[in-house]
């Protein structure tokens, strides 16, 4: 989400289609309501503290001690600005409130710990850290996934915070967020979690040769350099859950030329009123 200075208040919304333009958010028949009531407060805050025509970034999400914020680009100056951000935590009941200006997020407001709970289990969730849009996408997401891996020693790969590794019982997960990472030790003590680039250095092999079930989730570039592993490995099940249709089609041929059944795919829709689609796939030898 944007916000941009102008005259003596703000607009706060999102771009509109292929264009720098900020159309300003004034109802949202998607947006969760407990975010959706935080647009008018952030409206007056941004118009309070944003220079003149300059434009922040609004992220919000919503964990389990309420709103998570996260501000870039927004110079708090003085000690006004910052018992103005504070009121505004304290006043709206945030989780958590944190300031991004170009080098890093910065905590400013945090009673407790911010959690997410992933199959029963909770997560601390970093700044910023990556969700799945919706519960029941998310919901959706974890079933197929169960149903694809079966049982058995299994691996997630592009792990994140965990979204399937807790919800399959992983042994072992690879992610490259250290944040992300740290998270997911903390919520599987018992497995083995690598912080790991999968791009410069996939699972060789030797390394899958143990493993009857993979989950891949990788970002919208697919997972290329770690399929051609895979496709030449011993793995029963992989399950592959991808954003990008176009991406997921390219690595399920290298997986299919390997010797892999591609035994279904599940499209996710969690975007309404969008032409983005998830989706969730079984592979099989």
């Amino acid at each position: 989400m944007r916000a941009l200075r102008v005259g003596q208040g703000a607009v706060v919304g999102f771009n509109a289609a292929k264009s720098h333009r900020i159309v300003d958010l004034r109802e949202c028949h998607i947006l969760r309501p407990e975010l959706f009531a935080l647009i008018e407060p952030l409206r007056h805050l941004v118009g309070e503290l944003l220079d003149p025509k300059r434009a922040a970034e609004i992220q919000l999400t919503l964990v389990d001690q309420g709103a998570d914020v996260l501000l870039k680009g927004l110079e708090p100056k003085g000690l006004r600005a910052i018992e103005l951000l504070t009121s505004f935590a304290a006043e709206n009941a945030l989780a958590r409130l944190s300031i991004d200006q170009g080098l890093g997020a910065e905590t400013i407001y945090e009673p407790i710990p911010a959690t997410i709970s992933l199959s029963g289990k909770l997560v601390t969730f970093p700044v910023g850290a990556f969700l799945q849009a919706t519960q029941d996408g998310e919901a959706a997401l974890v079933e197929a996934v169960r149903e694809a891996l079966d049982e058995g020693r299994s691996a997630d790969l592009f792990a994140g915070l965990g979204t399937f590794a807790v919800a399959a019982g992983a042994s072992y997960a690879a992610e490259a967020s250290r944040d992300a990472a740290v998270s997911l030790k903390q919520a599987l003590p018992n497995a083995r979690i690598e912080h790991r680039d999968l791009y410069r250095r996939p699972l060789d092999e030797a390394e899958l040769e143990p493993l009857e079930g993979v989950v891949l989730d990788p970002p919208r570039a697919g997972a290329a350099e770690q399929v051609a592993t895979l496709a030449r490995s011993s793995v029963k099940r992989i399950a592959y859950v991808s954003c990008n249709p176009a991406t997921f089609a390219r690595d399920a041929k290298i997986l299919v030329d390997g010797g892999y059944q591609l035994s279904w795919v599940r499209p996710v829709g969690q975007f309404r009123w969008s032409t983005h689609v998830e989706l969730a796939a079984c592979f099989s030898r």
